[in-house]
């Protein structure tokens, strides 16, 4: 058996619930799961197990569909298949799963509390290294040694303070996956329900570097993905909810998801510039760079540069970005041509009709003006009429002065009755 094909009939709905936090009801002899593309309510993600063994997906509200791979390129914004399925092997082995039928026991096979207890005997420097926050409290931070890589390792814990999941993110790599059940990470417990202003973010790094570029100052929370499960009541005294997702669609999801849960809260979007999260940003802080501010038609050119050039970290250097950032352009770039493609019609356009949205508006600008023009025009022909009525009773008065007369009227002639 190939690699891919064992990768392919790994549980999907444990691999997902596991790493992803997704949670799968069964439903006849599918799955189903709210979308991890899409901010939805009702249940559109199905998984199901094909009698070849492999593990499929059909994410309807989003029109995505596919293997574990596929899922792993989309959401993990991963461009090399091979890339993908070495994703997918580090989550599997750190898992400790094998291939399963979908009536398979799901439960993890690991003691959180005993792998929590040996990895905090471990020395945390390197991790230390990585992490730019200064203030990471022993017991939180953690180095994970595992398959001869180095991890930094997260533990979260809920506000009862019980651990619930260990959060490993690879040094010097692009490995990550999640021990236990996600839930959100914070150290500010006790004073997010007084808090009037506060943050969220998607991940723990991203926290801890906000953390570091306000000095601590704002409260705030990591959600450990785009999914809004925080309770309520912790955000109960907040007025201004500053959001710091990530610059992709999840992240918009999210914030939109965010809007419609909270609605009576003030939202600001955290200033990023160009960077695609808050820890990308703090680096380029700390390096003494600005992060570049790209405008739309840069990106157009970046877009166009990147289509015809074989070494695609020159093209990035050229730009002044890194690498992943450029990717996100690249998929920001083919996502935008995607939906302007969908939403045309079949047929051949009505004659004069806008060709783009900027065209539209200027068009719609146009017949606005020309209103206001004809309705200024109506009014000034009408105040003529009413003047020219005005001069004609005075000039028949004036006659009348002169002459000493009346003013001569026409009489019309009654028709007279056929008999």
């Amino acid at each position: 058996m190939s690699k891919s094909e064992g990768i392919k009939r790994l549980s999907m709905v444990e691999l997902l619930s596991r790493h992803y936090g997704m949670e799968f009801r069964k439903v006849g002899g599918h799955y189903v799961s709210l979308s991890p593309f899409t901010a939805e309510k009702k249940p559109s993600f199905i998984v199901r197990q094909h009698k070849d063994g492999h593990w499929l997906f059909k994410d309807f509200s989003s029109g995505k569909g596919g293997s574990i791979i596929d899922f792993v390129l989309l959401k993990e914004g991963v461009s090399d298949v091979s890339k993908a399925i070495q994703h997918i092997e580090n989550l599997s082995e750190a898992m400790e799963m094998k291939p399963r039928t979908p009536s398979a026991e799901t439960a993890p096979s690991y003691d959180l509390k005993d792998i929590y207890r040996k990895v905090r005997t471990n020395q945390t420097h390197v991790c230390s290294r990585n992490v730019l926050y200064r203030d990471c409290e022993n017991g939180i931070l953690l180095h994970n040694l595992y398959k001869g890589h180095s991890y930094c390792c997260f533990a979260v814990f809920d506000q009862e303070g019980v651990l619930r999941c260990l959060d490993n993110h690879q040094i010097g790599g692009e490995s990550k996956f999640v021990l236990g059940k996600k839930v959100p990470f914070t150290r500010d417990w006790a004073i997010l329900p007084q808090a009037e202003r506060l943050f969220i973010c998607e991940g723990v790094i991203d926290y801890l570097s906000l953390k570091t570029l306000h000095e601590g100052s704002i409260p705030g929370i990591a959600l450990l993905g785009n999914r809004i499960s925080v309770d309520p009541d912790l955000f109960r005294q907040a007025r201004v909810i500053i959001a710091a997702l990530d610059r992709d669609r999840g992240g918009l999801s999210a914030l939109l998801d965010m809007q419609e849960r909270f609605p009576d809260k003030d939202y600001m979007v955290c200033d990023l510039g160009d960077c695609k999260d808050p820890n990308e940003y703090l680096q380029a802080v700390q390096a003494g760079q600005e992060p570049t501010k790209l405008t739309a038609r840069d990106k157009l050119n970046l877009y166009r540069e990147y289509l015809h050039a074989e070494n695609k970290t020159a093209v990035a250097d050229k730009w002044g970005v890194n690498r992943s950032y450029l990717y996100q352009i690249v998929r920001e770039s083919e996502e935008l041509i995607l939906s302007g493609f969908s939403q045309r019609h079949a047929g051949r356009k009505p004659e004069g009709a806008p060709a783009t949205l900027t065209e539209a508006c200027e068009r719609i600008a146009i017949l606005e003006e020309e209103k206001h023009h004809q309705a200024r025009e109506k009014e000034r022909y009408y105040a003529r009429s009413e003047f020219l009525k005005i001069r004609l009773k005075w000039a028949e008065k004036e006659q009348q002065d002169t002459d000493g007369n009346p003013p001569k009227r026409q009489i019309k002639k009654k028709k007279r009755k056929r008999s």
